[in-house]
């Protein structure tokens, strides 16, 4: 398949219906892009990695045990890295530095977390047992992650990524838990930084609920925490200290809906409680214009009047726009069954994906009218 990048200036916004008047009321529409890319054919959308520098953007995704490193301005594959010496390794996710240095978080089949670091030829040349580094004395499952809403970072030789603890339903939290890991790469030394807050110290959210939090940083490479059932965002400095915690409930969450106790063993109730109730999703740091944006779904009822499932991907969602200090500028209804529930932040502007299986390659980038200036 002929692969083709094109930017479209749009002059008009699509015609909208009363499902999106608020959000046209607050987005402008600067572009939209198409990727018509066969290497993308089958990449979940959320496993994209987008890497933008003074002079290119790249795509950084894994396909078929490789790590594709796609050229967004000259329309080509730069280099696949193969991940086949990852033998006895499960691939989490990775970060790309530079061609030298594409950090792996993984977790070998024996349950031992590394981050790994390898070269564009696939060949690994240092590795950190993150278990032997790490505190891991507590009575959860130590674990460490990294995905698009909490990626790995790597700022003056420290790589900062998610790491906490897995608690068995019903455990009441009484220690410290931290929620973050800096690995400093001049000495090997780990520092585990951050606390859980106070919502899940009951044991009344876990799962996704308690591990699919996001941590951004900020201009002032101070470490900004959201989690979903929490209408506080976190702030923390690099050694990690906690700075401030601030209140940013959504104006469509009354309240977020704990596991009913007798249900806590119900592995297809608390995959419900996830896909259902109201909660917090991706917190997103625009660099370019120093605001948030922190992505509100919406709680669905289960069942519709006909006694069916509802389909929760067609749930409700909004985003709530903080400036740097985490005040609310605003909170906007997103179009329903528009766009996929994901944010990625460009130089243009915001940009979202189209859902619409007719336009799968389809992405439009917006700005928020008090970022136009």
């Amino acid at each position: 398949m002929k692969r083709t990048l094109a930017f479209i200036l749009l002059i008009l916004i699509y015609g909208c219906n009363n499902k999106c008047i608020d959000f046209e009321n607050n987005f402008i529409l600067i572009n939209s892009l198409e990727l018509n890319y066969e290497v993308l054919a089958n990449v979940n959308f959320y496993l994209y990695h987008f890497v933008q520098n003074e002079t290119d953007t790249l795509l950084t995704f894994k396909k078929d045990n490789k790590i594709i490193v796609y050229n967004l301005k000259s329309d080509k594959v730069e280099f696949d890295i193969s991940l086949k010496k990852l033998d006895g390794m499960v691939y989490r996710d990775h970060l790309y530095h530079n061609p030298d240095s594409i950090f792996i978080c993984s977790i070998s089949n024996s349950s031992v977390m590394y981050i790994l670091l390898m070269n564009k030829n696939g060949e690994i040349y240092q590795r950190w047992n993150i278990n032997e580094l790490a505190n891991t004395g507590t009575n959860g499952y130590f674990y460490i992650d990294s995905k698009h809403a909490h990626p790995m970072v790597f700022i003056k030789n420290k790589l900062y990524f998610q790491a906490s603890y897995r608690f068995k339903p019903g455990t009441v939290i009484e220690s410290h838990i931290p929620i973050e890991i800096v690995l400093d790469l001049s000495n090997g030394f780990a520092n585990q930084i951050g606390d859980l807050p106070l919502e899940y110290r009951q044991g009344v959210f876990y799962g996704n609920h308690q591990n699919d939090y996001s941590r951004v940083i900020n201009k002032k490479n101070e470490l900004v925490f959201s989690f979903p059932i929490s209408h506080n965002i976190y702030v923390y400095d690099k050694s990690g200290e906690l700075l401030k915690t601030v209140n940013c409930k959504s104006h469509y969450i009354n309240e977020i809906e704990p596991i009913e106790k007798d249900k806590y063993t119900d592995l297809s109730a608390i995959i419900d409680a996830y896909a259902y109730s109201a909660q917090y999703s991706d917190l997103v740091y625009d660099e370019y214009h120093n605001i948030y944006y922190r992505v509100v779904l919406h709680k669905l009822e289960k069942f519709n009047d006909q006694g069916k499932k509802n389909d929760h991907n067609k749930r409700k969602w909004s985003v709530m726009i903080l400036d740097e200090n985490l005040e609310k500028i605003k909170e906007v209804l997103m179009p329903e069954e528009k766009f996929w529930k994901r944010i990625v932040i460009t130089h243009q502007g915001l940009m979202l994906k189209s859902i619409s299986k007719n336009k799968a390659n389809e992405y439009q980038i917006f700005k928020f009218q008090s970022c136009l200036n």
